[in-house]
């Protein structure tokens, strides 16, 4: 793109060669024109909208250029554009999955058989609870300005619950009633996709209606996993906060005829343990964090399945993924 001095430049050559017209020229003296002859008095002559015309060519001409080059894209500016456009779409599509690590610790009824098998699991579990404490520690001390004063980041662990129950209500409500724009707004982009797919599907008319007991409160809900993960090596690159909040309740489904009554045998209930997956961006230059979007719901751990996750973690790691 032209720079602003270059702009002024063009513009004020161009101007310069409308007011300074040769000889034999009309111009354009108080609402008169004169044409001034070399060695002769200016004789007036009457003003027509003719002689105006070579100048409104001119301005539409300079208005034109000077749109032209401000419009244009420099390769800097057209490259920062690109930069801006593929870091949107890795942040839209970190918080559409669930980190590659994550252990969610089953009840004890989930427990592999064995006792040496059952140690084995709950010694997985406590390394990779040390792990994120470390990693969660370390991106919050990085964000001290300096080793005295206190960090920028406020990663709260105190709000996760309350924020997960409120998202895990409003999905279901917005679900029910087919509120389109909440579900795209608090879901992730994956998450939303067969959401509005199943509104969209419903015959014309049907409303549903939901509502939520929250069961067993002493045990849940309870965090399963807390843990930050940066998105890339680079000094100032964004990381990815991610949650996972287990909530017991009862859930009843019900539909609505055109009268608003409950259709009789539409009502459905259910008793379910939900470990409810959210995550959020943080701008590593700012330690601002944005808002929590719902990833889904991920099952408990296995051992099998941890031991093949492990694996492939390994593999990830060796090739530099």
């Amino acid at each position: 793109m032209a720079s602003s001095a270059r702009l002024g430049l063009r513009a004020r050559e161009l101007l310069s060669a409308r007011s300074a017209a040769p000889r034999g020229i009309p111009q354009l003296t108080a609402g008169k024109a004169c044409l001034v002859q070399a060695g002769s008095s200016p004789a007036p002559s009457p003003w027509t909208i003719s002689q105006s015309r070579p100048a409104s060519a001119a301005s539409r001409a300079v208005l034109d250029d000077l749109r032209r080059d401000m419009t244009q894209s420099s390769p800097k500016t057209e490259m920062a554009r690109r930069v801006q456009q593929n870091l949107n779409e890795v942040t839209a599509e970190a918080v559409s999955m669930v980190i590659p690590g994550t252990f969610i610790l089953p009840p004890l009824s989930g427990f592999p058989k064995g006792l040496w098998d059952k140690c084995r699991f709950f010694g997985f579990w406590c390394g990779i609870k040390l792990q994120e404490m470390l990693t969660n520690t370390s991106t919050k001390f990085s964000s001290k300005p300096t080793i005295f004063k206190k960090a920028q980041l406020k990663a709260k662990r105190s709000t996760i619950i309350p924020t997960a129950k409120a998202l895990h209500r409003a999905m279901a409500e917005a679900l029910a009633s087919g509120d389109k724009h909440t579900l795209n707004k608090i879901c992730s982009r994956k998450l939303a996709a067969p959401l509005l797919a199943s509104i969209d599907a419903r015959p014309r008319g049907r409303r549903y209606g939901w509502e939520i007991e929250y069961t067993k409160k002493l045990r849940y809900p309870s965090i399963k996993s807390h843990r930050m993960s940066p998105l890339s090596r680079e000094r100032y690159g964004p990381i990815v906060r991610q949650a996972v909040v287990a909530i017991s309740s009862k859930q009843r489904r019900f539909q609505y005829d055109a009268k608003g009554q409950v259709v009789p045998g539409s009502e459905k209930t259910v008793e379910v343990i939900e470990n409810l997956t959210m995550a959020c961006i943080i701008d590593s230059k700012t330690w601002t964090q944005g808002e929590w979007r719902i990833v889904g719901t991920v099952k408990p751990t296995t051992l099998e399945g941890w031991v093949e996750e492990k694996t492939l973690l390994k593999q990830m790691m060796e090739q530099g993924i």
